[in-house]
């Protein structure tokens, strides 16, 4: 099976970073599958990045290697890093882009990109990308050892994910991504829910319970559901529901019991 390397990216598709990536790491290995899982996080939303990234490791064999490309301290001090988790390899900045990955931390292992030989000549300072990630990845993608790419890790950067809070009412979170429909994704997830809800206030909006698919509610209706991610998510059926309510990313949302 060809090993399989990840994209994902805030550069967009019009101005050819995407390519130039591509293209470095099939010059060093030609048989690789490059996935493209998007490459329309909002510029610099590391926060954005990191829940997209959270999500791939369930679908993708073990061996498979994901760059991660949301890098708004590019060119400074910040290291590049490999990050090994539940047998998959994650590759890009250390400014807490890999901080939400399923599993436990203490079984992860993270290392420092310094090998020379992983990375192209003279990388650009603004384009590490390309010239740093890309490569890092491609060789990897050969069978070349984890530990080569440079020394241990002990401290990464993490991010200060908001964490929903259960009170005696129901739990109170807030809204943490809005995807390409306009749908709220909050920090509230599934496995909070032990008990029936019934309702859901977000804005000024109160919706009744949980629905299963976007169809249960009236085309233009709020509801709540649980996404793809494993969260709770606010949306209209057949709607924008972050321009509808007026909710956007930090704004509360609570959940109240039955």
């Amino acid at each position: 099976m060809a090993p399989i390397i990840t994209l994902t990216t805030d550069f967009g598709t019009q101005d050819g970073f995407v390519a130039q990536m591509k293209g470095v790491i099939l010059q060093i290995n030609q048989s690789v599958l490059l996935v493209d899982v998007t490459h329309d996080i909002p510029p610099f939303s590391v926060m954005e990045g990191a829940l997209v990234i959270r999500g791939l490791s369930r679908y993708f064999s073990p061996g498979t290697i994901h760059i991660g490309v949301v890098d708004p301290g590019v060119g400074s001090h910040r290291r590049g890093i490999v990050l090994c988790a539940g047998k998959q390899f994650y590759v890009g900045p250390d400014n807490g882009l890999f901080s939400w990955l399923p599993g436990q931390k203490n079984s992860w292992e993270i290392r420092e990109i310094q090998n020379p030989e992983f990375v192209s000549p003279n990388p650009h300072p603004t384009f590490h990308g390309r010239d740093v990630f890309a490569p890092v990845a491609a060789h990897l993608s050969t069978s070349r050892c984890f530990s080569e790419v440079g020394p241990v890790v002990n401290d990464p950067v993490t991010l200060s994910i908001p964490e929903a809070r259960k009170t005696d009412a129901g739990i109170e979170g807030q809204v943490i991504h809005i995807d390409r429909f306009g749908n709220l994704c909050c920090n509230i997830e599934a496995r909070m829910l032990t008990t029936p809800v019934h309702t859901v206030k977000a804005g000024n909006s109160a919706i009744k319970g949980i629905s299963s698919f976007f169809g249960q509610v009236p085309k233009g209706e709020p509801l709540a559901l649980i996404n793809s991610f494993g969260l709770m998510e606010i949306a209209v059926n057949c709607g924008d529901a972050s321009r509808v309510l007026g909710i956007t990313i930090g704004d509360r949302v609570s959940v109240w019991w039955a």
